[in-house]
C-alpha cells in the first residue's frame, strides 16, 4: 500500500476518497484507505482536510463512518442542474406556481437528507426560506417523506433505520411508527405534507418524481405559510402530485395498466 506524498499524489487520493463515498454513500477510514491505496493515518488526515472544506462529513448515526459533505453537493449542483430531472422539471414547476400561487421547488436525495436543486418563487407572500443548495431532513420534510414513501419496500427497510429522527420543531415526526403511518398515508393519497415539521412558520405539500423504472429520483413541493398550507392542503396536494406525474412521464415513467 502506498503512502500519500505531496502534489498530485495527495490530490489523487483525496479524489479517490470522494469518488468512493459518492459510490458507496458511506465508509469507514479503513475502507477509504483501501479505496485510496494509502495508510489509515494518511486517509484520516485527508478526510480531516476534506471535512474542513465541507466536502465530507461524519455519518449521522454510524460513528467512525463518513459521507459526502454539503459543500460537495453544492459544487455538484451545476452538474445536477444539467441532469434529466433538472431539465424536465422547471417548466412544470412554473405551471405549478401559476396554479397554486405558492413557492415551488425540486429536491434530490443525499444520504438521509434532501437537497434543493431548483426553486420557483410564488407570487403570494411567504416565509418559505428554502434555497437552491438548501438541505432538509427526510423524516420531517414534504419532499423527504414523498421520496421515502415512493421507495421500493426493500430500499425503504434499509434506509429507515439510518434516519436520525431529530426534533426540528414540536411537530416533527420523531417516532418510527408514527413516521411509517405517515408514509403509508402518503402512498394512499399520492402526496405528502409537512405541517410545520421542518420550521414552525412554513408548511408544504410534496410528491415524488419517478424514473422510467418507477424508482424515485427526486421530489417536488409547494411551500407557504403554515396556516395557509394547512387550509389549502387538500387543494394543493393533488396539484403537486399531478405535476410530479408530468415530470415523471418526461423521464420515461409509464403507468402500467391491467
Amino acid at each position: 500500500m502506498g503512502e500519500a506524498g505531496s502534489g498530485a499524489g495527495t490530490l489523487d487520493r483525496a479524489v479517490l476518497i470522494l469518488r468512493h463515498l459518492a459510490t458507496m454513500h458511506e465508509a469507514s477510514i479503513a475502507e477509504l484507505a483501501e479505496a485510496a491505496d494509502t495508510t489509515r493515518s494518511t486517509a484520516y488526515r485527508l478526510v480531516a482536510r476534506l471535512h474542513t472544506w465541507g466536502l465530507v462529513q461524519p455519518h449521522e448515526t454510524e460513528p467512525g463512518h463518513w459521507i459526502v459533505g454539503t459543500e460537495a453537493l453544492r459544487l455538484g449542483l451545476s452538474v445536477l442542474q444539467r441532469s434529466r430531472v433538472a431539465h424536465a422539471a422547471p417548466e412544470p414547476l412554473r405551471y405549478m406556481v401559476e396554479l397554486t400561487g405558492e413557492t415551488c421547488g425540486l429536491a434530490i436525495a443525499s444520504g438521509t437528507s434532501m437537497i434543493f436543486v431548483h426553486r420557483e418563487p410564488g407570487p403570494r407572500p411567504s416565509p418559505a426560506s428554502f434555497r437552491v443548495g438548501g438541505v432538509r431532513p427526510m423524516h420531517c420534510s414534504s419532499v423527504g417523506k414523498a421520496y421515502l414513501a415512493a421507495l421500493p419496500e426493500q430500499d425503504l427497510a434499509r434506509l429507515l433505520p439510518r434516519l436520525r429522527l431529530t426534533q426540528e420543531t414540536p411537530a416533527s415526526l420523531v417516532g418510527r411508527a408514527h413516521l411509517e403511518r405517515d408514509l403509508a398515508l402518503t402512498r394512499r393519497r399520492g402526496w405528502s405534507i409537512d405541517a410545520g415539521e421542518t420550521t414552525t412558520a412554513t408548511g408544504a405539500c410534496g410528491a415524488a418524481v419517478l424514473d422510467e423504472a418507477g424508482r424515485p429520483v427526486a421530489a417536488i413541493s409547494a411551500s407557504g405559510p403554515l396556516p395557509r398550507i394547512r387550509r389549502r392542503a387538500d387543494e394543493l396536494g393533488p396539484v403537486v402530485a399531478a405535476t410530479a406525474a408530468v415530470i415523471s412521464r418526461r423521464l420515461g415513467f409509464q403507468t402500467s395498466h391491467p
